[in-house]
C-alpha cells in the first residue's frame, strides 16, 4: 500500500509525463495529419490513384521507417545527457544528428528512387505502376528534412521542451492542407498535378517544417559546437540502428502484408490503407506517450535515480492501455464514422470497400490495447538505451510470428484478408508481452535502490 509520501512522488511524475506528453502527442497528430491528408485528396480521385500511392507508401516506408528509427537515438541521448546536467552532451547530440540525418539521405535517396524505376516490374498488373512511381519519387524529396526534423524535435523533446515542435508541425499541417487539394486539383491558375501535387504539398510542408525548427533547437543546445562530435555520431549510431531495424521490422510486416493484400484486388487494398490510416491516427496518442516515457525514463536514468526511471515507465504504459482501450470501443461501435474520414460511405459505389475496411477495423480493435502497450515499452526501454534485445523481440514477433501467421491463415487457411490482420494481432501481442517483460527485469534489479 503507497504512504502518502509515495502518492505524491508517484503523482508528480504522472503530471512530469503529462505535461511533455501533452505537446508531443499533439506533434504526432499533426505530423501523421499530414499521411492522413494526402490520403483523403488523393482518395478523392479515384480508386486507382488511391490504391497507386498506398503502394508507393508501402515501397517507401519499408526503408524510411528503418531511417527514422535512427534518428530516435537522438531523443534518449539528449534526455540523459540532460538528466545528467551535460549541457556539452546536448550539444553534440543535437548537431551529430543533423549530420547523421544528412549521411543517411545521401545514402538512402538513390536507393528509394531506384526502386521507383523498378515499380513498373515489381507492381501487380492491377496497380498504375506510373502513378506509384511519380509517387514515390516526388514524396521521397521530403526525406532529409523529416530526418533533420527528427533530430531537432529530439533535442526539444529531450530537454523538456516540446512546445516548439507542436507549434511548428501545425504549420506544417496548416501548409499541406492548403497546398495539397490545389495542386492535386489544380486550384485557380494551378495546374493539376493528380498524385504528384498531393505528394509535392507533403515533401514542401517538411521543408518548411524543418526550418523554423532550426533556431529553437540551436537556441536550446548551443550553435557552438564542442569536441567529440565524430564520437557522438557513432554512438547515437550504435544506439540507434537496433531502433531502426526495430522500426523496419514491424514497418515491414505492415509493408508486406500490404504487398500481399494487392493480391486480393485494389479494392481490397484500398479498404486495407483506409483502415491503416485511421488506426494510425489513433496510435498518434500512444506514440506521443512512449516518446515522453522515453524521456522521462531518460532523465530518471541520467539523474541516477533508478526508481524514478521505473515509476515513468510503469505510468506511461498505464496510460497507453487505458488510452487504446478506448479506441478499440470506438472502433467496435462506430466504424463508418472512421471511415466517413476517408472515403464518402454514403456513395452506393464504395459499399464493398466500406464493408471490407469495416471487417479490417473489427480486428483492429484487438490488437490496439497490445499495439500501444508494446510501444511504450519499447519507448521506455530507449529511454534506458536498452535497444538490442527489443530488435530481437521484433524479429520474432513480426517476422515470424505477425507474418508467418497471417500468410498461412489467409493463403493456408482460406481466410483470405482477414488471415493477414489476425497475423498482424499475433505479433503485436507478442512483442507487447516479451517488451513489458524485459523493462520489469531491467528495472526491478535495482529500482529499490533509491529512495521512492
Amino acid at each position: 500500500m503507497l504512504t502518502t509520501s509515495m502518492k505524491g512522488v508517484w503523482t508528480t511524475e504522472l503530471r512530469s509525463l503529462l505535461r511533455l506528453a501533452g505537446p508531443v502527442i499533439l506533434s504526432q497528430f499533426a505530423s501523421n495529419a499530414l499521411a492522413l491528408i494526402a490520403t483523403a485528396v488523393i482518395g478523392r480521385l479515384g480508386a486507382a490513384e488511391l490504391a497507386a500511392a498506398a503502394y508507393a507508401n508501402a515501397a517507401y516506408y519499408l526503408v524510411f521507417m528503418m531511417l527514422v528509427g535512427v534518428m530516435l537515438s537522438v531523443a534518449p541521448r539528449v534526455s540523459q545527457a540532460h538528466g545528467a546536467g551535460d549541457t556539452a552532451g546536448v550539444t553534440r547530440a543535437l548537431h551529430a544528428g543533423l549530420r547523421l540525418a544528412l549521411l543517411l539521405s545521401a545514402v538512402m535517396l538513390p536507393v528509394v528512387w531506384g526502386v521507383a524505376a523498378l515499380l513498373p516490374q515489381l507492381a501487380p498488373a492491377d496497380i498504375r505502376s506510373d502513378l506509384a512511381a511519380t509517387y514515390l519519387r516526388v514524396y521521397s524529396l521530403g526525406m532529409l528534412p523529416t530526418l533533420a526534423f527528427m533530430a531537432l524535435r529530439g533535442t526539444l523533446e529531450g530537454t523538456g521542451k516540446p512546445r516548439p515542435v507542436t507549434l511548428t508541425a501545425f504549420l506544417g499541417l496548416a501548409c499541406a492542407a492548403l497546398v495539397s487539394p490545389a495542386l492535386t486539383f489544380g486550384w485557380g491558375p494551378l495546374p493539376a498535378l493528380g498524385v504528384a501535387g498531393a505528394a509535392s504539398a507533403s515533401a514542401s510542408a517538411a521543408w518548411l517544417m524543418a526550418a523554423v525548427l532550426w533556431p529553437s533547437a540551436l537556441k536550446r543546445a548551443g550553435r557552438t559546437v564542442p569536441p567529440g562530435l565524430s564520437t557522438e555520431l557513432r554512438a547515437l549510431f550504435r544506439l540507434g540502428w537496433p531502433i531502426g531495424l526495430t522500426l523496419g521490422a514491424e514497418g515491414g510486416m505492415f509493408t508486406v502484408t500490404t504487398l500481399l493484400m494487392a493480391r486480393f484486388g485494389p479494392e481490397t487494398l484500398a479498404a486495407h490503407n483506409i483502415t491503416l490510416q485511421a488506426i494510425n491516427a489513433m496510435f498518434m496518442i500512444p506514440l506521443g506517450l512512449a516518446s515522453a516515457t522515453s524521456v522521462r525514463v531518460g532523465h530518471n536514468a541520467g539523474a541516477r535515480d533508478p526508481a524514478g526511471a521505473r515509476r515513468a515507465g510503469l505510468i506511461g504504459l498505464a496510460l497507453a492501455v487505458t488510452v487504446m482501450l478506448s479506441f478499440a470501443t470506438l472502433e467496435l461501435l462506430a466504424p463508418q464514422s472512421i471511415l466517413g474520414v476517408f472515403v464518402n460511405v454514403h456513395d452506393p459505389r464504395n459499399a464493398a470497400l466500406i464493408t471490407t475496411a469495416t471487417g479490417f477495423l473489427t480486428i483492429a480493435a484487438l490488437f490496439q490495447t497490445v499495439d500501444g502497450l508494446q510501444v511504450t515499452a519499447n519507448g521506455a526501454l530507449r529511454g534506458l538505451h536498452d535497444t538490442r534485445l527489443p530488435l530481437i523481440v521484433s524479429l520474432v514477433a513480426y517476422w515470424l510470428l505477425g507474418l508467418g501467421s497471417g500468410s498461412l491463415l489467409a493463403f493456408g487457411l482460406g481466410l483470405g484478408s482477414r488471415g493477414l490482420w489476425f497475423g498482424l494481432t499475433a505479433g503485436l501481442t507478442f512483442a507487447a508481452v516479451a517488451l513489458v517483460w524485459r523493462f520489469f527485469r531491467l528495472t526491478r534489479r535495482n529500482a529499490h535502490d533509491s529512495p521512492a
